[in-house]
């Protein structure tokens, strides 16, 4: 009865550490992101012809059963798991003169590109080719 007793004990402490792990990492890959984003508005705001790209170490890479998507608009970057129990979302500043997209599936994803071209701001899982 002991041993079930603290089996149990032991799995729930592991379970909370996940679950606080998971929700760390995930803040910490959308302010990684974020700070990107702010990079590139700020090239674009010295020079409207620049070109700008950077990778962006993730961290959960190898965690595909969360299911992870992010998306970037003009206002925000949100990130969510595949069954919406997981949401967050940071606002941008957006003080650029550039436009803000991408949508992509975080799993087993262990870089991010944040580029700047023509205007507009993308992420994406490739290397952009300039």
């Amino acid at each position: 009865m002991f041993l079930t007793s603290f089996s149990l004990w032991t799995w729930d402490i592991q379970q909370a550490t996940d679950e606080r792990w998971t929700e760390e990492a995930m803040q910490e890959n959308i302010r990684g992101i974020g700070r990107a984003i702010e990079r590139a508005d700020a090239a674009a705001r010295l020079d409207s012809e620049a070109i700008y790209a950077e990778p962006i170490p993730l961290l959960l890479s190898a965690d595909t059963g969360l299911g992870l998507r992010m998306l970037i608009t003009n206002e925000s970057i949100l990130l969510t798991d595949k069954i919406g129990e997981r949401v967050i979302e940071q606002p941008i500043s957006g003080a650029a003169n550039t436009w803000h997209h991408g949508e992509v599936d975080l799993a087993g994803a262990e870089l991010l590109w944040v580029s700047l071209a023509d205007g507009e701001v993308i992420i994406s899982l490739r290397q952009p080719g300039f």
